[in-house]
Protein backbone atom coordinates (compact mmCIF):
# COMPACT_ATOMS: atom_id res chain seq x y z
CA UNK A 1 0.00 0.00 0.00
CA UNK A 2 2.97 2.54 1.06
CA UNK A 3 4.43 1.64 -2.20
CA UNK A 4 1.24 2.67 -4.21
CA UNK A 5 0.44 6.07 -2.16
CA UNK A 6 3.73 6.66 -2.61
CA UNK A 7 4.03 6.33 -6.56
CA UNK A 8 0.43 8.41 -6.64
CA UNK A 9 1.79 11.34 -4.51
CA UNK A 10 5.10 11.40 -6.91
CA UNK A 11 3.05 11.57 -10.18
CA UNK A 12 1.13 14.11 -8.79
CA UNK A 13 3.69 16.43 -7.91
CA UNK A 14 5.30 15.92 -10.93
CA UNK A 15 2.32 17.24 -12.77
CA UNK A 16 2.08 20.10 -10.79
CA UNK A 17 5.81 21.19 -11.80
CA UNK A 18 5.17 20.54 -15.46
CA UNK A 19 2.04 22.48 -16.04
CA UNK A 20 3.50 26.09 -16.13
CA UNK A 21 6.01 24.75 -18.48
CA UNK A 22 3.56 23.18 -20.78
CA UNK A 23 1.09 26.58 -20.53
CA UNK A 24 4.36 28.53 -21.43
CA UNK A 25 5.24 26.79 -24.31
CA UNK A 26 1.34 27.10 -26.04
CA UNK A 27 2.07 30.76 -25.32
CA UNK A 28 5.23 30.72 -27.05
CA UNK A 29 4.11 28.83 -30.30
CA UNK A 30 0.73 31.18 -29.97
CA UNK A 31 3.39 34.39 -30.29
CA UNK A 32 5.73 33.17 -32.31
CA UNK A 33 2.75 32.24 -35.20
CA UNK A 34 1.12 35.56 -34.96
CA UNK A 35 4.42 37.32 -35.49
CA UNK A 36 4.30 35.36 -38.97
CA UNK A 37 3.78 37.73 -42.25
CA UNK A 38 2.50 36.18 -44.99
CA UNK A 39 3.27 39.35 -47.18
CA UNK A 40 0.75 41.52 -45.05
CA UNK A 41 1.68 44.08 -42.75
CA UNK A 42 0.73 43.96 -39.42
CA UNK A 43 0.49 47.46 -39.29
CA UNK A 44 -3.15 48.77 -38.94
CA UNK A 45 -3.05 51.43 -41.14
CA UNK A 46 -1.52 49.29 -43.95
CA UNK A 47 -2.98 45.91 -43.25
CA UNK A 48 -6.12 46.15 -45.62
CA UNK A 49 -3.81 47.76 -48.63
CA UNK A 50 -4.83 45.60 -51.69
CA UNK A 51 -2.19 43.91 -53.67
CA UNK A 52 -0.96 46.54 -56.92
CA UNK A 53 -3.09 45.44 -60.19
CA UNK A 54 -1.11 44.70 -63.60
CA UNK A 55 -1.88 48.26 -64.33
CA UNK A 56 -0.18 49.57 -61.67
CA UNK A 57 3.10 47.85 -61.74
CA UNK A 58 5.42 50.32 -62.88
CA UNK A 59 7.53 48.75 -66.34
CA UNK A 60 10.46 50.24 -67.71
CA UNK A 61 9.54 52.41 -70.99
CA UNK A 62 12.26 52.97 -73.47
CA UNK A 63 11.29 56.66 -74.48
CA UNK A 64 13.67 56.73 -76.98
CA UNK A 65 12.34 53.69 -78.99
CA UNK A 66 8.54 55.36 -78.46
CA UNK A 67 10.48 58.70 -79.84
CA UNK A 68 11.89 57.18 -82.69
CA UNK A 69 8.85 55.15 -83.49
CA UNK A 70 6.74 58.48 -83.62
CA UNK A 71 9.42 60.69 -85.88
CA UNK A 72 9.02 56.87 -88.31
CA UNK A 73 4.89 57.43 -88.20
CA UNK A 74 5.76 61.39 -88.77
CA UNK A 75 7.73 61.33 -91.80
CA UNK A 76 6.14 58.57 -93.44
CA UNK A 77 2.61 60.98 -93.13
CA UNK A 78 4.51 63.77 -93.98
CA UNK A 79 6.11 62.16 -96.82
CA UNK A 80 2.86 60.88 -98.42
CA UNK A 81 0.93 64.61 -97.91
CA UNK A 82 3.95 65.91 -99.86
CA UNK A 83 4.07 63.03 -102.72
CA UNK A 84 0.31 64.18 -103.15
CA UNK A 85 0.31 67.91 -102.86
CA UNK A 86 3.64 67.61 -105.33
CA UNK A 87 1.29 64.91 -107.85
CA UNK A 88 -1.73 68.10 -107.62
CA UNK A 89 0.86 70.45 -108.68
CA UNK A 90 2.36 68.89 -111.70
CA UNK A 91 1.35 69.49 -115.41
CA UNK A 92 -0.56 66.37 -117.22
CA UNK A 93 2.43 65.58 -119.45
CA UNK A 94 4.53 64.78 -116.52
CA UNK A 95 2.22 62.07 -114.57
CA UNK A 96 0.69 58.77 -116.02
CA UNK A 97 -2.21 56.68 -114.59
CA UNK A 98 -2.40 53.54 -115.01
CA UNK A 99 -5.54 51.99 -116.71
CA UNK A 100 -7.30 49.44 -118.58
CA UNK A 101 -4.68 47.17 -119.97
CA UNK A 102 -1.61 48.41 -118.54
CA UNK A 103 1.09 45.93 -117.65
CA UNK A 104 2.78 46.39 -114.78
CA UNK A 105 6.37 45.23 -113.24
CA UNK A 106 6.05 44.74 -110.00
CA UNK A 107 9.11 43.82 -107.79
CA UNK A 108 9.58 43.12 -104.01
CA UNK A 109 12.64 43.52 -103.37
CA UNK A 110 12.32 41.71 -99.89
CA UNK A 111 11.42 38.60 -101.83
CA UNK A 112 13.15 38.82 -105.34
CA UNK A 113 11.17 35.51 -106.94
CA UNK A 114 8.01 37.37 -106.53
CA UNK A 115 9.18 40.16 -109.20
CA UNK A 116 7.07 39.46 -111.97
CA UNK A 117 4.27 41.30 -114.77
CA UNK A 118 0.90 42.15 -113.97
CA UNK A 119 -2.12 43.35 -116.33
CA UNK A 120 -4.81 45.95 -115.16
CA UNK A 121 -7.83 43.70 -115.62
CA UNK A 122 -10.97 44.92 -117.43
CA UNK A 123 -12.22 46.08 -114.00
CA UNK A 124 -9.77 48.26 -113.58
CA UNK A 125 -8.43 46.07 -110.93
CA UNK A 126 -5.02 44.18 -110.26
CA UNK A 127 -4.89 40.67 -109.26
CA UNK A 128 -1.62 40.31 -107.02
CA UNK A 129 -1.53 37.28 -104.69
CA UNK A 130 0.31 38.66 -101.89
CA UNK A 131 -2.11 41.42 -101.66
CA UNK A 132 -5.03 38.66 -100.34
CA UNK A 133 -8.32 40.06 -102.61
CA UNK A 134 -7.91 42.20 -105.87
CA UNK A 135 -8.09 45.73 -105.28
CA UNK A 136 -8.61 49.04 -107.61
CA UNK A 137 -5.75 50.35 -109.92
CA UNK A 138 -6.99 52.22 -112.36
CA UNK A 139 -6.43 56.11 -112.55
CA UNK A 140 -3.28 55.80 -109.89
CA UNK A 141 0.15 56.40 -110.24
CA UNK A 142 3.08 54.24 -109.84
CA UNK A 143 3.56 55.47 -106.23
CA UNK A 144 0.06 55.01 -105.11
CA UNK A 145 -0.37 51.48 -106.02
CA UNK A 146 3.46 51.72 -104.08
CA UNK A 147 1.95 52.65 -101.00
CA UNK A 148 -1.22 50.78 -101.18
CA UNK A 149 0.94 47.52 -101.98
CA UNK A 150 2.80 47.95 -98.64
CA UNK A 151 -0.31 48.21 -96.41
CA UNK A 152 -1.75 44.99 -97.89
CA UNK A 153 0.73 43.19 -97.90
CA UNK A 154 1.15 40.80 -94.37
CA UNK A 155 3.68 38.47 -95.58
CA UNK A 156 6.89 40.90 -95.24
CA UNK A 157 7.85 43.49 -92.80
CA UNK A 158 8.26 46.57 -94.35
CA UNK A 159 8.05 45.19 -97.66
CA UNK A 160 9.93 47.23 -100.09
CA UNK A 161 8.31 47.76 -103.39
CA UNK A 162 8.73 48.89 -106.92
CA UNK A 163 6.00 49.43 -109.61
CA UNK A 164 6.96 50.06 -113.35
CA UNK A 165 4.61 50.47 -116.13
CA UNK A 166 6.63 47.95 -118.53
CA UNK A 167 3.84 48.29 -121.69
CA UNK A 168 1.35 51.20 -121.75
CA UNK A 169 -1.48 50.52 -123.50
CA UNK A 170 -4.88 52.72 -121.77
CA UNK A 171 -3.88 56.00 -123.16
CA UNK A 172 -4.30 56.36 -126.87
CA UNK A 173 -4.99 59.14 -129.49
CA UNK A 174 -5.63 58.79 -132.83
CA UNK A 175 -4.27 60.43 -135.87
CA UNK A 176 -5.14 61.04 -139.41
CA UNK A 177 -4.95 63.04 -142.74
CA UNK A 178 -2.04 64.66 -144.18
CA UNK A 179 0.28 62.50 -142.23
CA UNK A 180 3.19 59.58 -143.15
CA UNK A 181 2.15 57.72 -140.03
CA UNK A 182 -1.39 58.11 -139.11
CA UNK A 183 -3.45 55.37 -136.85
CA UNK A 184 -3.93 54.62 -133.23
CA UNK A 185 -0.92 56.10 -131.23
CA UNK A 186 -0.32 55.28 -127.53
CA UNK A 187 1.17 58.07 -124.94
CA UNK A 188 2.57 57.44 -121.71
CA UNK A 189 1.34 60.64 -120.15
CA UNK A 190 -2.22 61.96 -119.28
CA UNK A 191 -1.71 64.52 -122.31
CA UNK A 192 1.29 65.41 -124.56
CA UNK A 193 1.94 68.76 -126.60
CA UNK A 194 0.69 69.16 -130.14
CA UNK A 195 4.29 69.24 -131.40
CA UNK A 196 5.25 65.33 -130.31
CA UNK A 197 2.23 64.40 -132.28
CA UNK A 198 3.58 66.13 -135.33
CA UNK A 199 6.92 64.97 -134.79
CA UNK A 200 5.35 61.24 -134.25
CA UNK A 201 3.19 61.06 -137.34
CA UNK A 202 5.28 62.95 -140.00
CA UNK A 203 3.16 65.30 -140.47
CA UNK A 204 3.08 66.80 -144.59
CA UNK A 205 4.01 70.38 -145.10
CA UNK A 206 1.14 70.81 -147.00
CA UNK A 207 -0.81 70.40 -143.22
CA UNK A 208 -1.74 73.78 -142.55
CA UNK A 209 -3.93 72.95 -139.86
CA UNK A 210 -5.17 70.35 -137.26
CA UNK A 211 -8.59 69.72 -136.10
CA UNK A 212 -8.59 68.03 -132.66
CA UNK A 213 -12.12 66.49 -131.60
CA UNK A 214 -12.01 66.09 -127.94
CA UNK A 215 -13.61 62.84 -126.16
CA UNK A 216 -16.87 64.00 -125.50
CA UNK A 217 -16.28 67.84 -126.53
CA UNK A 218 -16.16 69.95 -129.34
CA UNK A 219 -13.84 70.09 -132.11
CA UNK A 220 -10.76 72.55 -131.53
CA UNK A 221 -9.56 73.98 -134.68
CA UNK A 222 -5.63 74.92 -134.82
CA UNK A 223 -3.16 76.86 -137.05
CA UNK A 224 -0.30 75.58 -137.11
CA UNK A 225 1.58 78.51 -138.30
CA UNK A 226 1.32 79.89 -134.79
CA UNK A 227 3.52 79.09 -132.53
CA UNK A 228 1.50 78.84 -129.69
CA UNK A 229 0.06 75.78 -131.16
CA UNK A 230 2.95 73.54 -130.48
CA UNK A 231 1.80 73.78 -126.77
CA UNK A 232 -1.85 72.95 -127.62
CA UNK A 233 -2.37 69.78 -125.38
CA UNK A 234 -3.60 66.52 -126.64
CA UNK A 235 -5.35 64.08 -124.70
CA UNK A 236 -6.37 60.26 -124.64
CA UNK A 237 -9.02 59.53 -126.36
CA UNK A 238 -8.55 62.60 -128.92
CA UNK A 239 -8.77 62.41 -133.10
CA UNK A 240 -6.41 64.47 -134.36
CA UNK A 241 -6.87 65.48 -138.17
CA UNK A 242 -4.26 67.26 -140.23
CA UNK A 243 -5.42 68.86 -143.30
CA UNK A 244 -4.80 71.48 -145.38
CA UNK A 245 -6.76 75.10 -145.32
CA UNK A 246 -9.86 75.24 -147.13
CA UNK A 247 -10.04 77.50 -149.35
CA UNK A 248 -12.39 78.42 -152.87
CA UNK A 249 -9.76 77.67 -155.15
CA UNK A 250 -8.67 74.15 -153.28
CA UNK A 251 -10.35 71.28 -154.69
CA UNK A 252 -10.58 69.72 -151.00
CA UNK A 253 -13.67 72.19 -150.36
CA UNK A 254 -16.10 70.27 -152.32
CA UNK A 255 -14.83 66.46 -152.09
CA UNK A 256 -16.89 64.83 -149.34
CA UNK A 257 -17.83 61.13 -148.38
CA UNK A 258 -20.55 59.65 -146.54
CA UNK A 259 -21.30 57.22 -143.68
CA UNK A 260 -24.04 55.54 -141.92
CA UNK A 261 -25.42 52.86 -140.30
CA UNK A 262 -24.19 51.43 -136.95
CA UNK A 263 -21.51 54.05 -136.22
CA UNK A 264 -21.76 57.39 -133.38
CA UNK A 265 -21.73 60.36 -135.73
CA UNK A 266 -22.94 59.57 -139.48
CA UNK A 267 -23.15 61.78 -142.20
CA UNK A 268 -21.31 63.82 -145.17
CA UNK A 269 -17.27 64.17 -144.01
CA UNK A 270 -14.64 66.35 -145.31
CA UNK A 271 -12.66 64.37 -147.68
CA UNK A 272 -8.78 64.04 -146.40
CA UNK A 273 -6.78 62.39 -148.83
CA UNK A 274 -5.29 59.36 -148.30
CA UNK A 275 -7.94 58.44 -145.39
CA UNK A 276 -8.57 54.96 -144.45
CA UNK A 277 -11.72 53.27 -143.61
CA UNK A 278 -10.82 52.38 -140.22
CA UNK A 279 -10.00 55.91 -139.98
CA UNK A 280 -13.15 57.41 -141.21
CA UNK A 281 -14.47 55.18 -138.81
CA UNK A 282 -12.55 57.10 -136.18
CA UNK A 283 -13.43 60.35 -137.49
CA UNK A 284 -16.93 59.38 -136.90
CA UNK A 285 -16.91 58.65 -133.33
CA UNK A 286 -16.42 55.00 -133.70
CA UNK A 287 -18.99 52.05 -133.87
CA UNK A 288 -22.11 51.65 -132.10
CA UNK A 289 -21.22 48.19 -130.80
CA UNK A 290 -17.61 46.51 -130.38
CA UNK A 291 -19.03 43.51 -132.58
CA UNK A 292 -19.44 44.84 -135.60
CA UNK A 293 -17.80 42.95 -138.70
CA UNK A 294 -19.11 44.04 -142.07
CA UNK A 295 -19.01 47.38 -143.90
CA UNK A 296 -19.84 48.05 -147.17
CA UNK A 297 -18.34 50.69 -149.50
CA UNK A 298 -20.27 51.87 -152.52
CA UNK A 299 -18.51 53.63 -155.21
CA UNK A 300 -19.61 55.05 -158.71
CA UNK A 301 -17.70 53.21 -161.83
CA UNK A 302 -17.31 54.34 -165.04
CA UNK A 303 -20.86 54.74 -166.32
CA UNK A 304 -22.26 56.21 -162.82
CA UNK A 305 -23.40 53.02 -161.18
CA UNK A 306 -22.94 52.43 -157.63
CA UNK A 307 -20.67 49.49 -157.43
CA UNK A 308 -20.64 47.98 -153.75
CA UNK A 309 -17.28 46.07 -152.04
CA UNK A 310 -17.93 44.39 -148.60
CA UNK A 311 -14.90 44.21 -146.26
CA UNK A 312 -14.81 42.75 -142.77
CA UNK A 313 -13.53 44.70 -140.20
CA UNK A 314 -11.99 41.98 -137.87
CA UNK A 315 -9.63 41.03 -140.89
CA UNK A 316 -8.45 43.99 -141.18
CA UNK A 317 -7.71 45.15 -137.87
CA UNK A 318 -5.85 41.74 -137.49
CA UNK A 319 -3.90 42.29 -140.87
CA UNK A 320 -5.95 39.79 -142.91
CA UNK A 321 -7.02 42.15 -145.66
CA UNK A 322 -6.00 45.66 -146.67
CA UNK A 323 -7.40 48.61 -145.06
CA UNK A 324 -9.19 50.70 -147.86
CA UNK A 325 -8.71 54.09 -149.06
CA UNK A 326 -11.93 55.84 -148.94
CA UNK A 327 -12.64 57.96 -152.11
CA UNK A 328 -14.59 61.01 -153.28
CA UNK A 329 -18.22 60.52 -153.17
CA UNK A 330 -17.64 57.13 -151.60
CA UNK A 331 -20.62 55.87 -149.19
CA UNK A 332 -19.80 53.64 -146.16
CA UNK A 333 -22.72 51.55 -144.89
CA UNK A 334 -21.54 50.17 -141.54
CA UNK A 335 -23.35 46.98 -140.13
CA UNK A 336 -25.85 44.82 -141.54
Amino acid sequence: MNRNLSAKIAFFLLSICCFPATDGFAQSVETQAKNVNFRHSQNPKTRNKPEPTVSEVSIPVDKEEIASVEKTSIAKKTLEIARRANTSAMSPTEIYKVGIGDILFINIQNSPKSSTYYTVLNDGTLDFPLAGEMFAVSGMLTEEIEDLLKEKIKLYENPQVSVKVREYASHSISVLGLVERAGEKKIQREAVPLFVVRAEAIVSPKATQANIRRAGANSELIDLSDPKSENVLVFPGDIVEFAAAKTRDNNTASQFYYIGGDIISGGQKDLVNGITLTQAILVSGGLKKSNIKRVVIRRKNADGLLMGREYNLKNIKDGKEPDPQILAGDTVEIGN
